[in-house]
């Protein structure tokens, strides 16, 4: 449980007083898996939104139901039996405090590398959960980055999937629990309604595409181009994918890393799972030679991996990232 002083909730609070009302967004853009023609539906949904929902994604409910299970488990524990796993400089377990700069959460959360994380041994259990349901998402993940090359048209088909299947791959995964929050107003008198408590502050994800799961508890929210926030509606059943900041630079904008937040519940808790699949540290991230038309200039300089983690990590939440590596336009 994450135990917060009401000054704390109080500041929480006034993240969100200045934003304007969110509505219920039911127009979340929908890819089959299933279906080889869905390339189009998430080429269009990456440089509209940034954001899109998949169904048929070939992740075993079973394995998603236990490592929920076990995430369940390991939150209901005694504050100093989860902070055995370490604390999060960055990986490990944190509550409230996320990052180093002075962001602050309603929302305790386990981040780990994906491989061989040390974290949990003493958790064999939520481990073996873990690596299977991890095995079946970054699968996933390969597959709608090759769909994406296809509706790109460049080659080779897994000049992005590849990054992932590199076995320097620097993916992380990150479990966020947020409890209850009792000065939370629900909507409707149901309990289901979000309110003005801040759980993870606006950000857009740094990493090449972000894989999210939750639990059937609302929260999510996404920012649309003009401004405006967008309330997700929950689906413990699907996933959905988020443009992050490398993608963005890869397709030289022509894709768009989505801003997101999450607020709290009044009476549900929320667990979200997310993949975060980055590339190798050493990686070299600018735009694909391959989509570049004629005289067209890279709105990027080169960078590293390694450089862009490090200078995101060095920033606060809500902070523009990427302004540090645009190019100037000559005047």
């Amino acid at each position: 449980m994450v135990v917060v002083s009401k000054p704390a909730i109080e500041q929480f609070s006034s993240y969100l007083k200045n934003n304007k009302p969110t509505t219920l967004f039911t127009q979340i853009p929908l890819v089959d898996l299933s279906k080889p023609d869905s390339k189009h539906q998430i080429i269009k949904a990456c440089e509209e939104f940034g954001f899109f929902k998949v169904i048929n994604h070939g992740v075993p409910m079973e394995s998603i139901s236990m490592l929920e299970s076990e995430a369940t488990k390991f939150f209901s524990l005694p504050l100093c039996e989860k902070q055995k796993t370490g604390q999060p400089q960055p990986y490990g377990y944190g509550h409230k405090r996320i990052g180093i700069h002075g962001d602050v959460g309603w929302v305790e959360y386990l981040l780990l590398t994906t491989n061989q994380d040390p974290s949990l041994h003493s958790f064999q259990t939520f481990r073996v959960a873990l690596n299977s349901y991890m095995k079946s998402v970054k699968k996933m993940a390969c597959e709608i980055l090759e769909m994406m090359a296809d509706g790109l048209k460049i080659q080779p088909r897994n000049v992005l999937s590849k990054l992932l299947m590199d076995e320097e791959s620097d993916s992380v995964f990150r479990v966020n629990h947020y409890p209850p929050c009792p000065n939370v107003q629900p909507l409707n008198g149901n309990g289901n309604g979000n309110g003005d408590v801040i759980g993870f502050g606006e950000h857009t994800d740094p990493q090449i595409i972000s894989v999210l799961r939750s639990n059937n508890t609302s929260g999510l929210q996404i920012s649309l181009r003009e401004g405006s926030w967008i309330s997700v509606p929950p689906d413990q059943t699907s996933f959905f994918i988020n443009v992050g900041d490398s993608l963005q630079v890869m397709t030289n904008g022509r894709f768009k890393s989505v801003k997101h937040r999450v607020v709290t519940n009044s009476v549900k808790s929320r667990l979200s799972m997310i993949y975060f699949c980055g590339p190798p540290l050493s990686e070299k991230i600018a735009p694909l030679p391959s989509l570049m038309r004629g005289d067209q200039q890279s709105l990027y300089k080169e960078f590293t991996w390694f450089e862009y983690k490090k200078s995101a990590y060095n920033s606060r939440l809500a902070d523009n990232r990427l302004i540090h590596f645009e190019k100037i336009a000559a005047s």
